[in-house]
């Protein structure tokens, strides 16, 4: 069974005083026999008549009895008591009394034992006084020696209660003990000897001397010493009997006054004092200029301590505040017991400002023990801004997410292997699949076959770290039909500068890319007939005029004017004009070689540019093209129309300066075969006697025709007088 410290030191304490009482009376019994005080008959006598057993029961009971009566309330206080809990003042001066309670006993046998001694022999009376009170004192002197040791030993033990009970005063003194020992014990000793020889030999003049001398040279060095000690004690002694409680500084400035161990101490202490007076000015600059709120409470949930920062933040003072629960200030972080949990985590929690006003607060709270008292350290911090600016965050994020949601461009993004990772919800107007079927799949398996290879180096180009900027591409939906996207891409990249993701948006711009292909048509092609108009059919005429001019190819350019075009048109309307253009366009485009270019030039004149061809086939190429109409027939509201046609031909080589002069030739030429009867063809030829007639009348209408085509036509008129 384990014993606690205060139950060995109840039964050591009684052991000692039980057994101390105990072998006095035996010692001092000895010590007279050894006088000559008693002898064996006198003992004897003791024995048989059961005096001295009974005499020694109860001197053991008594102490028993007088030592436990004694140390009961102290041992009682330390086993109910609290390890934090201090003793209260009776206790201590319960304490302070235990010389008295130990020695009462000794000085009771001292008077008692002679008394017992010549009552139990009949010899108490007069005639026997001077043998009784030399006998008293001679028990006097042994019980003080046989209890001294065991008196040194008891106040030991009873420092084992010292921990817990506390030691507000010094109960026996260093001084005291040195007297003791160095005075008082060798002066019991001497007289002890003083008696043996007075018993023996007499009262001797000399001897008496001798023990006076012996006294006082003890006394001396016994003073000296006791002297020396209080100047090694002095500065210890005035830092304790200062009246109000001493600093750290107060305790930094102890210095040694002597050699000794005590000297040794008194420099460690004050050593050991000023470290901790710098580690406590330390600690409170540290908790006076902490940025955080620090709030330290004991036990109970009463705040101890209060720092600046908290004041800034509750809006109390310290002086005000301390004492009062922390419920006050935060009463949801306080439990049933009104104290803080411990967490190693930070927790939220509101606080109530001094005007009524929450906090948003964090706070992380630990636990401590200081000179066996528990505590708790909280330490607090305003969070009301960071909480501002998450509830900032979170409304521009929900905005982000509203705005990259309904947007109609793809927001995507994808890991560095090229998966998606995220898309918004335009992948379903694109890819015809919702976010969560395209996630985590490549984005190889939507491209396009014909564009995979591109799509492939594009992302390489990604992956290097370089931005994609419009990148276009075609991508498959889940129909596999084709949509035209126009790509930006961005990779993001660690601290190594490898990439871990890539980021960007994508454009469905296949109705963009319909409508430039459509625009792009209309741009070079005739909206009736679909074949290409007068800008693109010069553009391509003046390349062929420079690549002849580069190589020396020989090409041919015939110039068709329809004959009977006015009078359907006039007579039919103009739908039926339409639809002879059409049919035209048709039949020559049918016969027209691959490579060739057939353009409608304007009205009812269509333009044939013909490559590589030589000079002696270009009037077969007219011919054949004129043979076309002899066999067709246009047909309108149930009637045939002949249709003839008016060629010119001109042929491009390296004599040609640009496209203008052939084609002016090719227009000189087809109103050449008009004037000679139409339904011909006339190859250009610049010896012909009417060229300059027929070139000057060509001039006008083109002139005529271009002042048309810009609206440079204005109307005036005369009045009539």
């Amino acid at each position: 069974m384990i014993r606690s410290p205060a139950y060995r030191s109840r039964r050591q304490l009684l052991v000692r005083s039980v057994l101390g009482l105990t072998l006095t009376p035996l010692a001092g019994l000895g010590v007279a026999a050894l006088f000559g005080l008693t002898g064996r008959d006198e003992l004897r006598t003791l024995l048989e008549t059961g005096a001295l057993p009974l005499y020694l029961l109860a001197l053991g009971g008594l102490a028993a009895w007088h030592v436990d009566r004694y140390l009961a309330p102290l041992l009682d206080w330390v086993a109910q008591a609290g390890p934090e809990q201090s003793a209260p003042a009776a206790l201590h001066r319960r304490l302070g009394r235990f010389p008295r309670v130990y020695w009462t006993p000794f000085l009771l046998h001292a008077v008692a034992m002679p008394v017992v001694y010549f009552a139990t022999l009949d010899r108490l009376d007069a005639a026997h006084a001077g043998a009784v009170g030399q006998f008293l004192l001679l028990q006097l002197t042994v019980a003080v020696l046989v209890g001294l040791p065991l008196y040194l030993k008891a106040l030991d033990n009873l420092g084992g209660l010292v921990p817990r009970l506390g030691l507000p005063r010094v109960q026996v003194s260093l001084k005291s003990k040195l007297l003791l020992l160095g005075g008082f014990l060798p002066l019991l000793s001497y007289s002890l000897l003083m008696q043996f020889s007075w018993h023996r030999i007499g009262l001797d003049p000399g001897l008496l001397g001798l023990w006076g001398g012996l006294t006082l040279a003890t006394f001396t060095v016994t003073w000296a010493a006791v002297r020396s000690m209080s100047h090694s004690l002095a500065p210890v002694e005035a830092v304790l009997g200062r009246s109000g409680a001493s600093t750290h500084d107060d305790l930094a400035r102890l210095r040694p006054q002597s050699t000794d161990e005590i000297g040794y101490l008194t420099q460690t202490l004050g050593r050991v004092f000023r470290r901790l007076g710098e580690q406590e000015s330390q600690m409170r600059a540290v908790v006076d200029t902490a940025a955080e709120g620090i709030i330290v409470t004991d036990a109970d949930g009463a705040i101890d301590t209060f720092n600046a920062a908290a004041e800034q933040l509750f809006g109390f003072l310290a002086a005000e505040i301390r004492g009062k629960p922390l419920s006050w200030l935060m009463p949801d972080l306080v439990n049933a017991r009104g104290v803080p949990e411990p967490s190693r985590h930070e927790q939220e929690t509101t606080g109530m400002h001094r005007n009524g006003q929450p906090l948003a607060l964090s706070v992380r709270v630990s636990e401590m023990t200081i000179s066996q008292r528990r505590m708790f350290t909280c330490l607090v911090a305003d969070i009301g801004q960071r909480k501002r600016a998450e509830e900032r965050l979170v409304t521009a994020e929900a905005r982000y997410r509203d705005l990259v949601e309904t947007a109609h461009d793809l927001v995507w993004s994808m890991d560095a292997e090229g998966r998606w990772t995220y898309l918004n919800r335009a992948s379903h107007s694109i890819y015809g699949l919702a976010p969560e079927e395209m996630l985590g799949r490549h984005f190889s398996d939507f491209q396009a076959p014909d564009h995979q290879e591109q799509c492939q180096e594009a992302f390489r180009t990604i992956l290097s770290g370089r931005d994609l900027v419009q990148y276009e591409t075609v991508h498959l939906d889940r129909d596999g039909q084709p949509h035209h996207l126009s790509f930006n891409a961005r990779a993001h990249v660690d601290a190594e500068g490898r990439v871990v993701h890539i980021s960007g948006t994508a454009r469905d711009i296949t109705q963009q890319k319909a409508f430039q292909q459509q625009l792009a048509y209309q741009a070079g092609h005739d909206s009736l007939t679909g074949l290409f108009n007068r800008h693109y059919f010069q553009q391509e005429l003046e390349r062929t005029v420079a690549r002849v001019a580069r190589n020396g190819a020989q090409c041919a350019l015939f110039y068709v004017d329809l004959d009977q075009f006015k009078y359907i048109n006039d007579t039919l309307g103009h739908a039926a004009g339409d639809q002879l253009l059409v049919e035209i366009s048709g039949l020559l485009a049918a016969h027209v070689r691959e490579g060739d270019l057939l353009a409608r030039f304007g009205g009812d004149e269509f333009t044939l540019l013909v490559y590589n061809v030589s000079a002696s086939q270009v009037a077969r190429v007219g011919e054949n093209f004129r043979r076309l109409f002899e066999d067709y027939r246009f047909h309108y509201d149930g009637k045939p129309f002949n249709v003839t046609c008016s060629i010119g031909g001109a042929m491009i080589d390296t004599s040609v300066d640009s496209a203008d002069e052939v084609l002016s030739h090719a227009d000189l030429a087809c109103n050449m075969a008009k004037t000679h009867g139409r339904n011909r063809v006339h190859l250009y030829n610049p010896a012909d006697k009417d060229k300059a007639g027929m070139a000057e009348d060509m001039g006008w209408a083109a002139r005529v025709r271009e002042m048309l085509e810009h609206d440079r036509f204005q109307l005036v008129y005369q009045p009539i007088a």
